[in-house]
């Protein structure tokens, strides 16, 4: 088997520019490491340290891949063990060739945002893919990275030369939003929405998909607006409400305060603010959301002593509203409704998240409404 320096594995790498590097260890992270100064708590840190859309891109005859990593992986409280396992997910000239299912590693759970329990468990996993038949021909092979768990690559061996694909020509597409665009529920790597999108469009993606915190942190919109990006998806609402973190009064303010960031940096590039898809509780229903005794997410309802406080309904309305007064033809607004639709809320199996197949009819129907964009 041939190593590969972690050099040229960082070369391999898809889907983020940002790396942590020390004592032989390749981290790819979704965030660079001066925003963790300005999180709220460790929550972010947790979701944006996690590989959603992350993958290795590169050409080679091999049969055998082999991944020496350390894993951690955020489970719910009250979960099992095996819960929310880590899905590595391996494509030979785009087509699902392999597919390894970890439950080890270590697991963390976090009481509140910063009062987590971190288990003792050995972080280390090693394991093997295979890509099929070695026939003396190079293909293209991508390794897709768990898209719910933090994973720190110590080394990647294979059978056979593996060198980087040519970079991609391909829009370069960065796409914003909660755990919804994270796609905690999906099957794989492969199966949040975001991926299912950009392999149908054959666009180069860049999740920023942060369960529960896409909050228009300005952090966020500076990253973005320091990104090369063709296309700019902005998919808010959903968390500033779960947790009736913005009111009336200030979400306005803060999505324009979010646009103008990214203009600084693109002016000119194409930008789809996309309002939340269909929620049952909270169209009319106000946060914060809360679960209920059988398992459900439902909204809080207002008994008028909470001023301002949103609804979907109220969102979509100043989102819509807002790109009309801001007359940039290059800003388009998209009802997420068009992706997940009221009718679709059997998929919402908590009431809040869609499950798998949920995931797939969006990202399927994103890349419907945008194969001429």
């Amino acid at each position: 088997m041939i190593e590969l320096p972690l050099t040229n594995v960082r070369e391999l790498m898809r889907g983020t520019t940002f790396f942590r590097t020390s004592h032989g260890a390749l981290e790819p992270l979704r965030l660079p490491e001066w925003t963790n100064s300005q999180h709220a708590d460790s929550a972010m840190a947790r979701v944006a340290d996690q590989s959603a859309g992350i993958f290795l891109d590169f050409l080679t005859a091999a049969s055998v891949l082999e991944l020496d990593a350390l894993l951690v992986r955020t489970l719910p409280l009250e979960a099992a063990d095996s819960a929310r396992p880590a899905v590595f997910e391996v494509t030979v000239d785009g087509e699902p060739t392999d597919r390894v299912v970890s439950t080890g590693g270590t697991r963390v759970r976090a009481r509140s945002a910063d009062d987590i329990d971190r288990s003792s468990h050995d972080p280390f996993i090693s394991i093997r893919f295979t890509l099929g038949p070695a026939t003396g021909a190079e293909r293209r092979v991508q390794l897709w990275l768990p898209h719910t768990a933090n994973v720190t690559i110590l080394a990647l061996r294979s059978d056979g030369t593996v060198t980087a694909a040519r970079p991609e020509t391909a829009t370069k597409w960065i796409h914003y939003g909660s755990s919804i665009s994270h796609s905690a529920d999906a099957d794989g790597p492969l199966g949040t929405w975001p991926t299912v999108a950009a392999r149908q469009l054959g666009w180069q993606l860049t999740n920023m998909g942060f369960g529960g915190q896409a909050m228009l942190d300005q952090f966020v919109a500076r990253t973005i607006r320091d990104l090369p990006a063709d296309v700019i998806t902005l998919k808010v609402g959903i968390n500033p409400l779960n947790a009736d973190a913005l009111r009336v009064r200030t979400f306005g303010p803060a999505v324009h305060g979010f646009l103008d960031t990214i203009r600084d940096g693109h002016p000119e590039t194409r930008i789809v603010l996309i309002s939340p898809i269909a929620c049952p509780a909270h169209e009319h229903i106000p946060g914060p959301t809360v679960l209920s005794a059988g398992a459900q997410f439902v909204g809080t309802p207002d008994r008028g002593d909470r001023p301002g406080v949103l609804t979907l309904e109220l969102e979509r309305d100043i989102l819509q509203r807002l790109v009309a007064q801001r007359n940039d033809a290059s800003l388009l607004f998209l009802d997420g409704r068009s992706l997940f639709a009221e009718a679709d809320a059997a998929h919402l199996y908590d009431g809040l998240h869609p499950d798998a197949a949920g995931y797939k009819l969006i990202g399927d129907r994103f890349a419907e409404l945008f194969s001429s964009f």
